[in-house]
């Protein structure tokens, strides 16, 4: 494909893309992004009510857009490997799988409890695995095989207080991502990581619990939290899903196709140290 026809067409023109975490937060930003790149998107997400009005705002911004949505619990096997069969029928292939969908808790470490640990481990590791394992499967059918991509976080390497369940389902993903990468390049399949710092603007993770627990560990205001986290990082700044959705365009693109198993960080230049 010429740069003309890149400009003309949208970067993504004619790849099948599918969305966990889809309708809200980074999942729609990258969504946003994807489509506006004229990809064929299938959004999946736990919470259908959001799913229909996320894609009623798509829809507006491009009536032309193809979005089929997808309502899926991914930590359930049988519902993902029946998406994923849905999407694949829909539009007779798949290219791209974005792994967004993702939770946390946030307690000392010796509070969390079973419960909190399964939950957390289920929907970033579980799912994440699951929604890879068939999205493999219909890659390595394909001659041009295809591109995961996942979004993690810089504390799989750089783990922050209070995390435990999240630090480690996140170290585990990375590890994840890496192991595909090495097991299935003889296919032209690639897996590259996307590892954001704090992320605001939308995000669904964000909830005032969070937000709370989070501050109390730094002694910040839950209300000034975006301010407070730019001063942990060489810029100054904190991280919007508008700016991973670009990451995620350049890692779903043929411009990386010589990539697999990258980390690309997104933090800004944390202060504790450059995470690679």
């Amino acid at each position: 494909m010429n740069m003309s026809s890149t400009t003309k067409e949208g970067e993504l023109a004619g790849k099948v893309c599918l969305i966990t975490g889809a309708a809200s937060g980074i999942g729609l930003a990258i969504t946003r992004r994807f489509i506006k790149e004229k990809a064929l998107v299938a959004m999946m997400d736990i919470n259908e009510e959001r799913l229909n009005e996320s894609i009623k705002e798509l829809k507006e911004m491009d009536p032309s857009a193809q979005i089929l949505p997808v309502k899926v619990d991914i930590t359930s096997e049988e519902d993902v490997v029946r998406a994923v069969k849905v999407i694949v029928d829909h539009f007779g292939r798949l290219n791209v799988a974005v792994n967004n969908a993702g939770v946390s808790v946030s307690v000392p470490s010796e509070e969390c409890t079973l419960a909190q640990w399964n939950w957390v481990m289920s929907i970033n590791l579980t799912g994440s695995f699951l929604v890879s394992r068939e999205a493999i499967k219909v890659f390595m059918k394909q001659p041009d095989g295809g591109a995961l991509v996942y979004i993690n976080s810089d504390d799989a390497l750089k783990p922050s207080r209070h995390f435990l369940a999240y630090n480690s389902s996140k170290a585990g993903l990375l590890q994840m991502a890496r192991t595909i990468a090495n097991e299935f390049g003889k296919y032209k399949i690639r897996a590259n990581s996307v590892l954001p710092g704090a992320v605001f603007g939308g995000s669904k993770m964000w909830t005032p619990e969070l937000r709370e627990a989070r501050a109390k560990i730094h002694g910040f205001d839950p209300a000034l939290l975006e301010e407070e986290y730019k001063k942990n990082n060489a810029l100054g700044v904190i991280i919007d899903p508008t700016e991973i959705a670009e990451v995620v365009v350049f890692l779903a693109s043929d411009r990386s196709a010589k990539m697999t198993g990258g980390a690309l960080v997104i933090d800004g230049g944390g202060l504790g140290g450059y995470v690679r």
